[in-house]
């Protein structure tokens, strides 16, 4: 009988802290994974930059052929930074989408202009979701997922890696990424009405 008991708390033993993890994988399952899932991405980008110390998106425009302008996404890592652009300074913007008029806060900088991505998505019936411990946002609509981190010029579309002109920069609890590159994908083409001074955004049929 005490052989049988010595045999049962042992089995005790085994199996309590083997059911104790099972529990904390189940509890700590949820909207963290999402984050995760989309961090390792740019976890792998940082390996590859610590692997090669001369990224290829590195370098510097002056050894680029191709000039990317700021309403246009070439998808090549080159840039125009000294390109004029139709604002001069951080404000807002009257935006005119699909006949409708709203206003979004844009930022210029080096030769670009950054929108934030919760807004812009709004705007063209995306759906954006911003993970603050990460600085990244998610973008997606239909067919087409735009995955965006801060201090990265390193765009994930439908999960393949493609640099945009500039990094994209954490603001106001979203990330702020190019126009272009937030229009472009989901297939907006940009132009500027310099006469009413508004940002025209009109659908690629």
């Amino acid at each position: 009988m005490k052989e049988k008991w010595r045999h049962f708390t042992i089995l005790l033993a085994v199996i309590l802290p083997l059911l104790s993890i099972g529990t904390s994988v189940i509890a700590d399952d949820g909207e963290d994974h999402d984050e995760e899932d989309r961090q390792e991405y740019y976890q792998e980008e940082d390996e590859d930059e610590d692997d090669n110390n001369e990224d290829e998106w590195d370098v510097p425009i002056s050894e680029k052929q191709q000039i990317e302008f700021w309403n246009l996404w070439s998808r090549q890592p080159s840039n125009n930074p000294n390109k004029p652009l139709p604002i001069s300074e951080p404000t807002e913007v009257p935006v005119i989408i699909n006949q409708n008029k709203i206003v979004i806060y844009m930022i210029p900088q080096d030769g670009q202009i950054l929108i934030p991505a919760n807004e812009i998505a709004k705007a063209i019936g995306a759906k954006a979701a911003f993970y603050p411990y990460s600085e990244i946002s998610v973008l997606s609509k239909g067919n087409i997922e735009l995955i965006v981190k801060a201090g990265s010029n390193a765009v994930f579309e439908n999960r393949f890696k493609t640099p945009m002109p500039i990094q994209a920069v954490a603001y106001e609890n979203t990330v702020y990424l190019p126009i272009s590159v937030a229009a472009n994908a989901f297939g907006y083409r940009i132009k500027w009405n310099n006469t009413q001074k508004v940002m025209e955004l009109q659908q690629i049929q």
